[in-house]
């Protein structure tokens, strides 16, 4: 299996960061996000990755660090659609939707994309490690 790989990625990340904000608002991230998001802080996968993957998709968002972060994303959807408290925005597609992770006990690790039109929740995938297999190019 090919590894993610990810371009123009923020500072990096502590496990200090993520503990942080998961304890802000009493979250656990998945471990391969938690893995993911230590090796790269947000970013972009390479342009023949982007051609060939499964799904429409802009990038990762960085959590911590750079212009726009995570954290901020998450202030902003929850302050204009409550109904998204405790679906964490780490990434978007070419259109500007977010996609969420859920860290709610009833839909734990699931993946959506929120339509901010219509505010509309997809599902996209079960779990995180699903979402990126739809992204990695296998060779």
């Amino acid at each position: 299996m090919t590894t993610m790989i990810l371009e123009q990625s923020e500072h990096p990340l502590t496990p200090t960061d993520l503990d942080e904000l998961e304890n802000l608002h009493n979250w656990k991230f998945p471990e391969s996000f938690r893995q993911l998001y230590l090796q790269y802080n947000g970013g972009y996968l390479p342009d023949e990755w982007m051609e060939r993957n499964e799904i429409i998709f802009g990038g990762f968002d960085s959590i911590r660090y750079g212009e726009l972060t995570a954290e901020q994303i998450y202030k902003n959807l929850i302050e204009s659609f409550p109904q998204l408290i405790d679906l964490f925005p780490f990434a978007y597609d070419q259109g500007g939707h977010s996609f969420l992770l859920s860290l709610r006990a009833k839909d734990y690790g699931m993946i959506y994309v929120f339509l901010m039109d219509g505010e509309e929740l997809v599902d996209v995938s079960d779990t995180f490690d699903e979402f990126l297999e739809l992204l990695i190019v296998h060779e």
